[in-house]
């Protein structure tokens, strides 16, 4: 089967549910059976 990617963006407003959505969504797939990977990507150092 071939490498699908899945991109899940935000703007500049934090606390917009990104993680969760991402989460949700991942958790769905495996429930049928994919194999998922989740990766967060930040450009700015978080303080």
């Amino acid at each position: 089967m071939q490498t699908k990617f899945i991109f899940i963006t935000g703007g500049v407003v934090s606390g917009l549910g990104k993680g969760i959505a991402a989460a949700s969504i991942g958790a769905l797939m495996e429930a049928r059976g994919l194999t998922v990977s989740l990766m967060k990507l930040d450009p700015y150092i978080n303080v």
